[in-house]
């Protein structure tokens, strides 16, 4: 789910956008960057490995990306793929959980592991002397957990505090409910950590069927960045795929025939719900376009134009101008088969209302009037600063390359993602302002009290 957006955090993006930009004469040109020499190998088995050798690097990152999460449960078992994320970590069948942790930590290495809506991903960055140990270390996590039952009870205790944590948190815990709202039954709507009645029905049986059918190589990108050769890593791999059980032919498992595709309901709705916190919150959005679709920059570029940055008209309109809300802004996120489009703002019960007139009459001045030239080159480059800042990190470029293979098949180099954002026209920001804001495509979902008035 977005993370909010603080004035600290778009104060320090703007001032490295600055430097950024201010180095290449005012505009980041996909001419002047030189990234993306990677290598991809698929396997027999339908296992497929991408690296990114960066010599001037001391360290390596690597992710397993596997091509399941939220969207492949049921109502009855919401959360499994989450849990199993955390049981990977508690023990396999030669380390305890105790083991696993002293043997990461004697290298130095940094590991982690998250679930999304579509994936899930376990990942270790480490000194480039290590690559052997942690390749074995990362094959042993994710191909041999015990899957114990007394860790299991354990680990659903931890999920339930984590719930808790983020229904104690508003500005997180509104973005499940919007979902749930918009998607209305779409598998999307699930929530990642799932519910406290869809934990109870998890036990041993359950976690073993799910994780083998979903935790196979042929449903697995390895991904690498830093001071690793493709050779090295291909050979340190070559050491544990032959010991692993899979049954899938050799075939490369297709994402999109392995999950319940359906276009989501376009639907218009307003919930509010009812919470004793001293600030309201609100997401007003609705479906947007998938990872796919022609759209996807042109609708970008829009929402950085409405609630991207320090210089989005909302944030300037509602916090600068009229000092309505500390955190309000716009975002667009794409999945395999659809996207949601959200602008999501806190502010006090008495000026919900107004803040929402502000955002309606923002997008509707948009519609009637279009952008200028000039703001929509401010965006061009506000976006592809972030992508510059993001692939300075081998920890994202690692990311950025395993999630791209595993869920499109494909990687669009970065030169090719600047010019795509280059091509926008106004024309195109026009066309996607009245396609994905109509007002029968808008819903409403409010965490808190709209007390009228103020």
């Amino acid at each position: 789910m977005p993370a909010l957006v603080r004035i600290e955090e778009l104060l320090w993006k703007e001032l490295t956008l600055n430097k950024i930009t201010s180095e290449v004469n005012g505009k980041i040109s996909s001419s002047t960057l030189k990234f993306d020499k990677y290598e991809v190998t698929e396997f027999d088995n339908g296992l497929r490995v991408v690296s990114e050798y960066i010599p001037h690097f001391r360290s390596i990152s690597l992710g397993f990306w596997i091509g399941v999460g939220s969207r492949s449960e049921t109502h009855e078992i919401n959360g499994i793929t989450h849990l199993i994320e955390h049981l990977l970590f508690k023990g396999t069948k030669t380390r305890s959980y105790r083991d696993i942790a002293i043997a990461f930590d004697s290298l130095g290495a940094e590991f982690n592991a998250f679930t999304d809506k579509e994936n899930t991903c376990v990942y270790a960055d480490f000194l480039d002397t290590h690559l052997d140990q942690c390749v074995e270390l990362l094959f042993d996590v994710v191909f041999n957990p015990s899957f114990l039952p007394e860790n299991i009870k354990t680990e659903k205790k931890i999920v339930l505090e984590e719930i808790k944590m983020v229904e104690d948190n508003p500005s997180d815990n509104i973005f499940n409910y919007f979902y749930k709202v918009i998607l209305n039954g779409h598998p999307l709507s699930l929530p990642v950590l799932g519910t406290r009645k869809s934990l109870g029905n998890l036990d041993s049986d359950v976690i073993w069927q799910y994780f083998s059918k979903n935790f196979t190589l042929n449903n697995i990108v390895i991904s690498a960045a830093g001071n690793i050769k493709h050779s090295d890593l291909i050979e340190a791999i070559k050491k544990h795929i032959e010991s692993i059980n899979n049954t899938n032919n050799g075939k490369k498992r297709s994402y999109l025939k392995s999950l319940n595709i359906s276009n989501p309901e376009i639907i218009c709705a307003k919930k509010i719900y009812k919470r004793k916190i001293k600030a309201t919150h609100l997401c007003y959005g609705g479906i947007g376009c998938r990872r796919s679709s022609d759209d996807r920059f042109a609708l970008s570029l829009l929402t950085n134009m409405i609630g991207g940055n320090m210089s989005s008209r909302l944030f300037q309109k509602v916090r600068e101008e009229k000092g309505l809300s500390y955190s309000i802004f716009a975002s667009n996120t794409q999945y395999i088969d659809t996207g949601v489009v959200c602008i999501y703002a806190a502010s006090s019960p008495k000026n919900v209302y107004k803040v929402l007139d502000l955002i309606e009459e923002e997008i509707e001045d948009i519609k009637k009037n279009g952008v200028k030239e000039i703001e929509l080159e401010r965006a061009k480059e506000n976006m592809k600063g972030g992508i510059v800042l993001n692939i300075e990190d081998i920890s994202s470029r690692m990311s950025r390359l395993g999630k791209s293979l595993l869920m499109d098949n494909k990687i669009l180099t970065i030169d090719e993602i600047m010019k795509k954002i280059d091509r926008v026209s106004l024309k195109d920001v026009e066309e996607v302002v009245h396609k994905y804001f109509q007002p029968e495509r808008m819903s409403l979902v409010v965490m808190g009290d709209m007390a009228k008035g103020g």
